[in-house]
């Protein structure tokens, strides 16, 4: 589809100032969107480029968005769920959490969405639902078994879309992720090894390697997973939920190494006990995403991990 299918639309983004949410916003600014963004807090920089644009803000408790949730959503045509309270790596630690702070809130989202039906396309997690039984490429048919409460919740909010689907008719995209990394991601966060990785080498800083970096995952520069969102976001294929990813798989060990080759730098490493919550290989395949859309353009990790390292460079 043309890029002016998103002009004037009315999008709702939960989660906007995050790393994804941030990317995603300033792409559909420049489509000509009418947004309104949803977050606990904005950076002040992004939060003033996206006024100018007239963005509108919303900061809040998404655990407490039943109070607000009808004002939120009624007029919307595109809702996208990019929020989550929680990470794969610590998700375990409050496992009620999960439901309290994510799932009864996405409830409460849904039940406002019966009137007027926009779309909602939610950001599942390809890395974590699946679980650590697939030694391959996960397809979307495969069975899930998440090993973190983070994986129950991404699933049992795409159950509930589709539950809402068939009593009511919301209509609903959900996309299973592969691990983004690039501009605007957290470079101290638990999540988002490359960058994570890059920012440390970059500045001579030692990085902490769980286990023997065998952990094989799919990576997927940031760029590229906008334009995925976008284009399954905006079709009518018969098909609601993909995978999307580069379908390939790279250690982390190979992470490192491409870091190293990149940077000219020497990575300091300091290695810890390999985590629970790591499944040992996580490869998406998208062939369902190229059947409906063609084969998605996208860069090599290493070019993805030159384009991060200029970023980040601008940034220190």
């Amino acid at each position: 589809m043309a890029d002016n299918y998103y002009s004037n639309k009315k999008i709702l983004i939960l989660g906007a100032g995050g790393f994804i949410g941030t990317n995603l916003t300033d792409e559909l600014i420049s489509r000509g969107a009418s947004l309104t963004l949803f977050d606990a807090s904005f950076e002040q920089t992004r939060a003033a480029r996206w006024e100018k644009s007239g963005a509108k803000f919303i900061t809040g408790d998404f655990s407490k968005i039943a109070d607000i949730a009808d004002d939120l959503v009624n007029g919307q045509d595109l809702i996208f769920h990019l929020i989550s309270t929680t990470c794969p790596t610590n998700s375990n630690q409050n496992i009620a959490a999960e439901y309290t702070d994510n799932v009864l809130p996405t409830t409460k989202l849904l039940d406002a969405s019966i009137s007027s039906r926009p779309r909602v396309v939610f950001l599942s997690s390809g890395g974590t639902v699946y679980g650590k039984d697939h030694t391959g490429i996960c397809k979307e048919d495969d069975d899930a078994f998440p090993i973190s409460s983070y994986g129950i919740q991404k699933l049992t909010i795409e159950k509930l879309l589709y539950l809402y689907n068939y009593i009511h008719d919301i209509d609903y995209r959900i996309i299973r992720l592969a691990n983004p990394y690039g501009p605007y991601q957290r470079t101290n966060g638990v999540q988002g090894v490359v960058t994570n990785f890059l920012h440390r080498v970059l500045k001579d800083e030692p990085l902490t390697l769980a286990g023997d970096g065998s952990v094989v995952r799919d990576y997927i520069y940031i760029a590229d997973v906008i334009k995925g969102i976008l284009r399954i976001s905006e079709d009518d294929a018969a098909n609601k939920l993909y995978n999307f990813g580069s379908g390939q798989g790279t250690s982390v060990l190979e992470v490192i190494q491409a870091i190293e080759k990149i940077t000219g730098k020497k990575a300091i490493v300091n290695r810890v006990p390999a985590r629970l919550v790591d499944v040992p290989v996580n490869v998406l395949d998208i062939s369902r995403y190229k059947a409906d859309f063609g084969d998605p353009e996208l860069l090599s990790l290493e070019e993805g991990i030159q384009l991060t390292a200029q970023f980040l460079k601008s940034q220190m």
